[in-house]
């Protein structure tokens, strides 16, 4: 009988196991549980493909290890699951792992005809990508690509159709809406994603996890979500790309993740990123944000209770003693008071009570049957502070966060998306996406994600042709800029009023070539220093009516709305379509 191995620091050196004299090909999912209970310094995982129960790969409780995954592809087989779950770890580092799903979590195929008049268009699924389905088309999202190159369509919307009707398994028809139809032509190519779950996922309390010279070729929504971490991990050469073409395809994938490639928020601090890449997902390359948090009542005059529409979110873990709490009002969000925390608990309160509030908070909220109460209680009381007004805590925003020599290119959405503080970002690239490059500053309405940014330098960034979409250019955006600072609030037209709560950032020494709306976009802000940047091409596509029902305006190649900002020994080149510099007009 062939000897039993148990030791996980001997699996990491074989390629097959040996478990009661029957010969096992190696299992990473076994693999990775161990470690919680038989810690090693380094688990080698034998290079091969690897097609992953429905659970995927999960890490909880982990400590001081490296994995080394050179030459391993871990695939998930599962469109309702993370490819891999980090819980509850510290001091883990995975090096060189590649990420894929099979089945993919879209497909993709070709518009067959077009009657542009009625804005209907029959497609056909490429050869080798999943017949087309309700999974696929239930959001109605239409991702337009050219006929001939691996690029979202310059100059198009995000397409929301009408409906998706499902004629074959392999064919189908769109209604379109009206915005945008004049750009759709036969021969174009159309993406249908899900949007269900994270592909790579770190949650509860995890810190010190790293990343390097990984890469995710595919996710059913986000690439990386962190929530409720100390931090929010250091990647190091990470890409998320498109994959191989699937077997029987004679096209290459035009997708990689659903969403974003990373999402951090309700964290610590933020990602160290060096050297990555993000290339065509469904969403922004980088999100980071905090929570906006409501003040439901007044228990005592320093004990308010609070609530979010989730019940795992576990913020009374998150908010410390000592956090500052910043309270907001509508309709600008202007700060009324600031104070110190001095706890935060759970709180066991009626979810039917709240209900009707948590609706009017949320306009995302879905019925859900839980919801995760708070009360926050404060060193000192607070006087302005009433019933229906907000807070935000800057120390859960993914603070002090470094997004350096990266390359963002070719996808929806942002590039960088930041609602936080004390970060810098400096030697990028972003080139080809259809919203801005950078927005500093919060999502208050709507998203509800928090919030005022400050300390952040944007320097020494190379931008090209950015703000690709319609959608940046319409009376509805709120982020004109190829570099925005903004802050989504409700519009209000022309008179729409800002709270300068942004403060200290800097916008230096970046490179601006190709935007459809301004190259540097500033409102609600102060202490903005705007020096040494070189702007070309920008203003190709504003109009009078961009963005005003903010208020806003996208005439200028700087421009400064509302906003107290020091603009000096910029250069605006020839061939910009608009040469002057606007401020508070």
């Amino acid at each position: 009988m062939k000897q039993v191995v148990w030791a996980v620091c001997l699996l990491s050196l074989i390629s097959t196991k040996y478990v009661f004299g029957e010969e096992k090909a190696f299992d990473p999912s076994a693999a990775f549980r161990s470690l919680s209970d038989h810690p090693v310094a380094v688990l080698t995982i034998p290079p091969g493909r690897y097609r992953l129960p429905n659970e995927g790969l999960i890490l909880r409780g982990v400590k001081n290890t490296t994995i080394e995954a050179r030459g391993v592809t871990f695939i998930a087989t599962n469109k309702d699951a993370p490819v891999l779950q980090i819980f509850q770890s510290e001091n883990v580092k995975l090096v060189g792992a590649t990420f894929d799903y099979d089945p993919l979590p879209f497909t993709q195929g070709s518009i067959t005809a077009y009657d542009a008049k009625e804005g209907v268009a029959e497609f056909e699924i490429h050869a080798g990508y999943a017949d087309v389905t309700k999974e696929y088309v239930k959001r109605r999202l239409v991702h337009l690509f050219e006929k001939d190159a691996p690029r979202w369509k310059p100059g198009s919307p995000d397409y929301y159709a009408i409906k998706i009707d499902i004629l074959t398994p392999r064919t189908g028809r769109i209604f379109f809406a009206k915005t945008g139809r004049d750009m759709i032509k036969v021969g174009d190519r159309v993406v249908f994603n899900i949007r269900q779950i994270a592909g790579i996922t770190m949650k509860q309390g995890c810190k010190g996890i790293a990343f390097e010279d990984v890469t995710v070729y595919a996710a059913p929504a986000l690439g990386f979500l962190v929530r409720f971490c100390e931090d929010s991990g250091v990647y190091k050469n990470v890409r998320v790309i498109p994959g191989p073409k699937p077997e029987g395809a004679t096209q290459e994938r035009l997708f990689s993740t659903c969403a974003d490639a990373f999402n951090a928020a309700y964290t610590r601090k933020g990602p160290v990123m060096d050297g990555c890449e993000f290339s065509y997902m469904g969403d922004d390359s980088v999100n980071l944000h905090g929570v906006t948090l409501p003040v439901l009542k007044w228990i005592d005059d320093r004990t308010f209770l609070s609530m979010r529409p989730q019940r795992g979110d576990a913020f009374e873990s998150l908010i410390r003693p000592g956090d500052e709490i910043r309270f907001l009002k509508e309709p600008n969000y202007q700060i009324t008071a600031t104070a110190r925390v001095e706890s935060a608990a759970a709180a066991e309160e009626n979810r039917d009570t709240w209900l009707a509030t948590a609706k009017k908070i949320w306009p995302t909220f879905r019925q859900s049957d839980t919801a995760a109460f708070y009360r926050i209680r404060l060193v000192e009381p607070v006087s302005g502070v009433a019933a229906g007004d907000f807070c935000d805590i800057p120390a859960t925003s993914a603070p002090n966060f470094v997004i350096r020599n990266s390359s963002f290119h070719d996808h929806r959405g942002r590039g960088l998306r930041l609602m936080s503080n004390d970060g810098v970002v400096e030697n990028n690239r972003f080139e080809r996406i259809k919203g801005s490059a950078i927005t500093v500053g919060p999502e208050f309405a709507y998203w509800r994600e928090a919030g005022w940014c400050r300390n952040i330098a944007v320097r020494n960034n190379r931008i090209t042709d950015v703000g690709e979409g319609i959608n940046i250019t319409l009376p509805e955006s709120y982020s004109p800029g190829a570099i925005a600072v903004i802050a989504h609030v409700m519009p209000q037209g022309p008179g729409t009023l800002y709270y300068p709560g942004n403060e200290n950032i800097s916008i230096s020494g970046n490179t601006i070539d190709g935007c459809s709306v301004s190259g540097i976009s500033v409102v609600a802000a102060k202490d903005v220093k705007i020096t040494d940047n070189i702007l070309r091409r920008v203003n190709l596509s504003s109009t009078a009516k961009t963005a005003m029902e903010y208020g806003l305006t996208s005439s200028s190649s700087i421009s400064i709305i509302q906003a107290q900002a020091e603009v000096t020994n910029n250069k605006v080149e020839a061939g910009a379509a608009a040469s002057k510099i606007s401020v508070n007009p």
